[in-house]
């Protein structure tokens, strides 16, 4: 073989290797946006069963308390996270506008809901509280920010 030949097929070799690593880098950044996703609305779906076993035991226990409760993310600039008790549906749902994207989840309540309140938090919130109450006979279970 002549030296030209060898230099030619190294060239070869190297632009192979090349292009197959920046395809793994690129389907390595795809993975990573999709599990970003994946977790941001597992941590929303974690939030409303919390939040539907927080208004049971609201519910069960009677007027009267109060359940301080926390987003388990941070939320930035621009983005929102609104919850509902919804007496409707008679469900919990969360709407939230996180990094561009939104997300949607919702339970189904096992106790009445008599009244729809809602919350938004936005940057820098993160608390709010479920409250209990009496009225009329009837117990009340509300989203208090």
């Amino acid at each position: 073989m002549r030296r030209a030949q060898i230099t030619f097929d190294f060239l070869i070799a190297i632009m192979l290797i090349t292009v197959t690593v920046a395809g793994i880098v690129s389907i390595a950044s795809g993975e990573i946006a999709n599990a970003r996703t994946f977790d941001t609305a597992s941590k929303l779906k974690v939030l409303a069963v919390d939040l539907r076993d927080t208004v049971v035991q609201l519910y069960s226990t009677g007027g009267g308390f109060t359940v301080r409760k926390e987003v388990p993310f941070e939320i930035n600039s621009g983005d929102s996270v609104t919850i509902t008790l919804n007496a409707t549906t008679n469900s919990v749902e969360i709407t939230a506008k996180l990094g561009g994207k939104s997300y949607r989840v919702a339970q189904k309540l096992q106790v009445p809901l008599y009244e729809t309140s809602s919350i938004t938090l936005s940057s820098g919130e993160r608390e709010f509280n479920v409250t209990a109450q009496n009225v009329g006979g009837e117990v009340h279970v509300l989203l208090q920010g």
